[in-house]
């Protein structure tokens, strides 16, 4: 990622998270975009509320649109495998618990059943 003699950095856009920040860089830097960042979050002393907790991703000025394209690709494509209704999602830990009760549930109701029929 040579940088053109006189080449200027400009802002592309700013995020919340710096752990974002970086996944976003990464998605840049993996098309071939040099990217910078700048916040309050990244330095030794890292501020993590309110606004001087936002990350601003730079590239070079002359790959803003393409940047912009890649990054809403991105985001086009994450909200399309969060709708996709075919994905398999891992059951949860409270889909279990009620499979738990239910089976507890019923074995307890056969269990008195029987005592009721025996004596």
């Amino acid at each position: 990622m040579d940088e053109a003699p006189g080449a200027r950095f400009v802002p592309l856009t700013r995020v919340g998270e710096p752990f974002l920040a970086g996944i976003l860089a990464a998605r840049l830097q993996s098309e071939g975009i040099d990217v910078r960042l700048h916040g309050e979050a990244l330095g030794p002393y890292p501020v993590t509320v309110g606004e001087m907790a936002q990350t601003e991703i730079w590239v070079l000025e002359d790959r803003v649109d393409e940047a912009s394209r890649i990054l809403i690709e991105a985001e086009a494509q994450s909200t399309v495998d969060r709708a996709d209704p075919d994905r398999n999602e891992p059951t949860t830990i409270p889909e279990l618990r009620i499979v738990a009760v239910t089976i507890g549930f019923i074995l307890l109701l056969t269990v008195m059943f029987w005592l009721v029929r025996v004596y």
